[in-house]
């Protein structure tokens, strides 16, 4: 019995050791010295050393009763605290305006920053292109912002009014008035991006989303198919598993190392040497201070039913290097049971509307156009 909880000992203090290296690593200063208290409880030679070295001898009850204690003085430490922002910080938040205000320089046509009052909070829209074009709702990737669609937006905007929505819960301008009041489902989401298109005077448009921004696109277009005209869905979560990306950007989350935070983004987005460079700051921000994934919703799959009930036409655009949809010619058999659908394979990754814009806005102006 005693060689087994030697090795139940190394194995916990392993664990608890990595866990303690990883609140080193985002500065989590007392929940670091909960856990290292806990490995040194854990490590078989702790115990012999006390013995041999004070003459102190710490009974496994009272050993075992210590590290549930401090167990749960961690716990209490991660979530004692209430959140009321989803940044670490208001010096984080005020890093992440500072990013996308730079980026928004590089926006290639002019724009108006439109701020609205929602159920949940307050809505950012940048609005471009002419007046009397029909318009076009811009859903962005999770975790990148409506920045992102600044290398699309100069050939959507010659066809098209567009809106391009900061998704409310994720890093950006739009915000919670309270995080007490937050969407649970995809349909939430659907009725909030209805109320923002009412606010914005749209009764019916065009959508583009990208990954979790074309998993509400969808529950919008399920739930008020009366004012999606056309649907895009740019390597859209909820149409494959994403069970493998949770898990490596958790850990790049955890231990936020440049190699590790690198290769996550290589990994999960592009492996594009441009937008690596272009989308690092902003990602390494967002694994080390973005703090509101709990209180996302998660683009579950959607069902069959759900997908034979679309009623407008839709185009599906793959990735061939996509390691968070996964591969593409099983996503293309998957959504073929849609009424009316078109399916793209591209030699891109996850941001593909980023790593090959005249290509994907090719694509998608083409599929808008035809009758």
């Amino acid at each position: 019995m005693s060689v087994v909880w030697i090795v139940l000992g190394w194995i916990f203090a392993i664990i608890f050791g990595l866990v303690t290296v990883s609140m080193l690593l985002l500065h989590n200063w007392l929940h670091a010295l909960a856990l290292f208290l806990v490995v040194l409880l854990c490590l078989p030679p702790v115990n012999p050393l006390l013995q041999n070295r004070f003459d102190l001898a710490i009974h496994p009850l009272l050993r075992g009763a210590l590290i549930i204690v401090l167990l749960f003085v961690f716990v209490r430490l991660l979530t004692g605290e209430k959140a009321t922002s989803i940044y670490a910080s208001p010096e984080v938040k005020a890093q992440f305006m500072e990013i996308y205000d730079d980026k928004m320089t590089e926006w290639p046509v002019p724009y108006e920053d439109v701020f609205l009052d929602t159920s949940y909070g307050t809505v950012h829209v940048i609005v471009s292109g002419p007046e009397d074009m029909p318009p076009l709702l811009l859903l962005h990737a999770s975790g990148v912002s409506s920045w992102s669609w600044k290398y699309n937006i100069d050939a959507f905007s010659e066809h098209y009014r567009i809106y391009a929505i900061d998704t409310i819960g994720d890093v950006g301008k739009s915000e919670f008035t309270s995080l007490d009041n937050v969407m649970k489902t995809g349909e939430d989401q659907a009725h909030l991006y209805a109320e923002i298109a009412d606010k914005l005077g749209i009764e019916k448009s065009a959508v583009v989303g990208a990954s979790d921004g074309g998993a509400i696109a969808s529950h919008y277009a399920l739930h008020y198919p009366e004012r999606v005209e056309k649907l895009a869905l740019l390597a859209p979560m909820g149409y494959a598993g994403a069970t493998e990306s949770i898990i490596r950007i958790a850990f790049a989350q955890f231990f936020p190392l440049k190699p590790v935070q690198k290769s996550t983004f290589k990994w999960a987005f592009s492996d594009s040497a441009k937008l690596i460079e272009e989308f690092d700051e902003w990602f390494t921000l967002t694994m080390t201070s973005y703090t509101g994934g709990t209180i996302r919703v998660a683009p579950t799959m959607l069902s069959a039913t759900q997908r034979q009930s679309f009623q407008m036409p839709v185009i599906f655009v793959f990735g061939t290097r996509d390691n968070l949809v996964g591969d593409p010619e099983a996503a293309r058999a998957l959504v073929q049971d849609i009424p009316d659908v078109r399916v793209e394979v591209v030699e891109a990754g996850h941001l593909m509307a980023a790593e090959l814009p005249d290509r994907v806005n090719g694509l998608i102006l083409d599929f808008f156009a035809a009758d």
